[in-house]
């Protein structure tokens, strides 16, 4: 939201040694967070006011003329282009050395050429020296002020403008624009419009509230009105609903303040009508609407949409309703997307005589539902979903009547006030004990300074130690209503920067260690540390494409009664079909991937869920699952599982590998069945796009912390303080063997042996049909002395003559 420093100004006054910075930051530490301060005209410096004093040929070209321009101090000579220009004409006069826009050409490559800021110097234009130059709007940035009818026009301002003034002085766009940071005034309503954010300015000063000029209705109403029918069939979605007719209507454009005021909060001028009820909803935060008056058939009917409904809206698109949007109807057809936008088929045009303004007040959950659904949030919709005092109705109302006759001398009142209204709000006086606030706020607050703060921001206040506070509406709808919030309301209004810092005066207690989540805080730290994975948050969804692609029945899965999109249909039951899909999304860039992915999945139990049914009794099952994905050329599976080994080692648990040949394994930990590892399928890998060999595996975690904890404490050994020595072996083994087994047989085969690595798989002709070939490094070490080359020597001897015993294996050796 944009906040202009001129309009606050208009309700508050603000002091002098108060700069814009400072208020913006007054601003950010009581009431709302301001992005950024956006001083308008900056780049007008050395813009100012002139007057043609006479204009002549230019001796060298047909097409420009030379301009003599008063600007005050003194009268300058300059080449002009302009076609519009005439004697006596005001216009916006740039001297040497001011900010031009301009339009650079284009490049080698053709297209449209660059605008760029540039520092006007003293030219030469067909052998006349220029001094100076006679702007158009979009030189200097206001062509949504001064837009050009007809080509090479410059600005004409045909005003009561005092020669060699400062543009921007003259114009009234020496202002300041405050961007407001919109979530930070999300549960503040009454902040989404300059006078009640002056209204909270004031308190924060502190400095009086000047009140809103309204003029009364009765004034502007005539004999024999007409009667004005409306009819709110749902009075649930709209507690509000105001009308009123006004006719002897000239459309044509607003007064230059208003366009000024409506382009400095960034909204593009229309017309008068049109832009006053723009204003009022920027300056009151109540959104209004005008229908021509005779294009409306009949009764004005506030109902639910019909099922198909279509209406065409004021942004030229034709948007189709549902029964659950509320819609402002005639006897025929919908003429506006109640909250959201108007129908184009009852706009305001340059025939309209006769208008019916709407002040309403609309349910926020609605309103925000129908603005997403249609893909369409408009500055009305913003405000009405942050639920809106239903009394700022009337209020609107009567400032929109207000400006129309300031803008229409003969406008007045042609029908009688419909007021429909079915609203009770919750503003019950709250009671705030003294001594309660100075202990939740920690400062000693004397009772008038309190009553102080609360009344300057319109609570009623009444009482002794305990005070009865009454809400004021604008702030009852979803703001204030316990006494903790009125705590709030004192504390920022006195400044949270005046509150020293102390100790909390309470026993401090340090929090419950969460096992489970210190358990998986080290799984993170093991496999992203020590072993190089990377760490994947995915959805918890899939759907049914993506499980028929891989195998897997979709019929067991939980269904979403309201998914976010089609391809989230599912809750999901494993961790490894969104990994495949990261897989999938990378492959092109890495030629090797190491994710994992730590996350829940969920299980019906009982079929109730897969029936649709289910209650709270029946939640699904949500266990913490770990999945692995390892892509790689080479070795996949075997790297993945030296990944897992060393994970157990590191929590100190153990892992069973139960293998199978030529796949991976059951793991098992205690007995217990904790996952799975395994290659993954080729011709799923085909299905699904997968160009890389590929190991996967998924494991439970919660019987992984049960393991953990009945592990306790790993044991301290004590590093080897003598070196080890390191050899490589390549066994040749019958392609039946399982590499579990193996591995195990090779780590008992000498005491000698500290670890064992594998760093090549080969199969090949060489070998023989069946055959396959392990190439592993051991690591060779004794706790008692140096090892020699002949200790390796002779335990390398006793391995190879082991594992051919058990296994058949030969040593490979080439």
């Amino acid at each position: 939201m944009q906040l202009s420093l001129n309009w606050l100004k208009d309700f508050v006054s603000i002091p002098k040694d108060i700069t814009p910075e400072k208020l913006g930051e007054l601003l950010t530490l009581h009431t709302v967070e301001v992005e950024s301060i956006k001083k308008l005209g900056e780049n007008l410096d050395n813009v100012v006011v002139g007057k043609i004093l006479k204009l002549e040929p230019h001796p060298n070209a047909d097409r420009l003329k030379l301009a003599t321009v008063d600007i005050g101090k003194e009268k300058l000579k300059v080449v002009c282009g302009g076609s519009n220009l005439y004697e006596g004409m005001l216009v916006a006069f740039a001297k040497v050395g001011a900010k031009i826009k301009w339009l650079a050409r284009p490049g080698k490559s053709g297209g449209q050429g660059q605008e760029e800021l540039v520092e006007l110097q003293v030219a030469e234009i067909r052998g006349v020296k220029s001094t100076g130059m006679i702007c158009a709007g979009g030189e200097i940035g206001l062509s949504d002020l001064f837009p050009s009818e007809g080509d090479k026009e410059v600005i004409d301002l045909r005003g009561n403008y005092k020669v060699g003034q400062n543009l921007a002085e003259a114009l009234g766009l020496d202002d300041v624009i405050y961007e407001i940071d919109n979530k930070s005034i999300t549960n503040r309503p009454d902040l989404w419009g300059h006078y009640g954010m002056a209204r909270d300015l004031a308190a924060v000063l502190p400095s009086p509230l000047t009140p809103l000029p309204f003029q009364p209705l009765g004034r502007l109403r005539r004999r024999g009105e007409t009667k004005l029918q409306v009819k709110v069939d749902d009075k649930k979605l709209c507690p509000r609903y105001m009308a009123v007719a006004v006719g002897n209507i000239e459309i044509k454009p607003s007064p230059v303040w208003m366009q000024k005021r409506l382009i400095a909060c960034g909204m593009r001028p229309i017309n008068n009508i049109v832009d006053i009820t723009n204003y009022v909803m920027l300056e009151l935060g109540q959104p209004t609407h005008a229908f021509d008056a005779q294009k409306l058939g009949g009764t004005i009917i506030v109902r639910r949409a019909k099922e198909g409904e279509k209406i065409t809206t004021l942004d030229k698109q034709e948007r189709k309703l549902s029964e659950e949007m509320l819609a402002i109807a005639d006897k025929n057809e919908p003429i506006a997307v109640a909250g959201v936008m108007g129908g184009g088929n009852s706009e305001i045009d340059e025939n309209t005589k006769s208008i019916v303004i709407e002040s309403a007040n609309f349910e926020p959950v609605s309103i925000r539902q129908t603005s997403q659904k249609l893909g369409l949030r408009s500055e009305a919709s913003m405000r009405f979903e942050k639920s809106l005092d239903p009394n700022l109705c009337e209020l609107a109302l009567r400032r929109i009547v207000s400006l129309i006759k300031e803008s229409c001398s003969q406008a007045e009142i042609i029908s009688n006030l419909a007021d429909i209204k079915n609203f009770k709000l919750n503003n019950k006086p709250i009671k705030l004990n003294l001594e309660w606030l100075n202990k939740k706020i920690g400062v000693e607050m004397l009772k008038v300074k309190v009553v102080k703060i609360l009344q300057d921001l319109g609570f009623a206040v009444s009482g002794g130690k305990v005070l009865n506070v009454k809400v004021p509406t604008w702030r009852a709808t979803k703001d204030i209503s316990i006494p903790e919030d009125l705590a709030e309301e004192v504390a920022r209004i006195y400044g949270y920067d005046n509150i020293k810092l102390t100790m909390p005066l309470i026993t401090m207690q340090a929090s419950e260690v969460n096992i489970e989540r210190e358990f998986i805080n080290k799984i993170k730290d093991i496999l992203s540390g020590g072993a190089g994975m990377t760490e994947v948050y995915n959805y918890s969804f899939v759907n049914e494409a993506q499980l028929e692609k891989l195998d897997i029945k979709a019929g067991q899965h939980i269904k979403l009664a309201n998914p976010l999109t089609q391809e989230h249909t599912l809750l999901r039951h494993s961790l490894i079909p969104n990994l495949l899909q990261n897989v999938i999304a990378n492959q092109r860039n890495f030629s090797e991937i190491k994710i994992y992915e730590i996350g829940r999945v969920f299980l019906p139990q009982a079929g109730e869920f897969a029936k649709g049914g289910g209650n709270k009794e029946k939640l699904p099952l949500q266990p913490f699952k770990l999945g692995l994905i390892y892509a790689s050329d080479s070795s996949a599976l075997f790297s993945l599982k030296g990944i897992l080994e060393n994970l157990s080692e590191s929590l100190n648990i153990s892992f069973d590998f139960k293998s199978q040949a030529q796949k991976g394994a059951d793991i098992y930990s205690g007995g217990k069945l904790i996952g799975c590892l395994d290659n993954f399928d080729e011709k799923l890998a085909v299905k699904n796009g997968v160009k890389t060999k590929l190991a996967l595996a998924e494991l439970d975690l919660q019987i992984m912390l049960a393991a953990a904890q009945g592990a306790g404490i790993k044991k301290y050994t004590a590093k080897n303080k003598f070196p080890y020595v390191r050899r490589d072996m390549a066994f040749v083994v019958s392609e039946k063997i399982v590499y579990n087994d193996f591995r195990q047989a090779l780590l008992a085969a000498s005491s000698l042996i500290k670890e064992v690595e594998l760093f090549d798989v080969y199969q090949g002709e060489k070998l023989g049909v069946g055959k396959k070939s392990w190439a592993f490094t051991l690591e060779f070490g004794s706790a008692e002395k140096t090892l020699t080359g002949a200790d390796a020597d002779e335990a390398q001897r006793e391995i190879a003559k082991q594992m051919e015993k058990k296994f058949g294996a030969k040593l490979r050796d080439f």
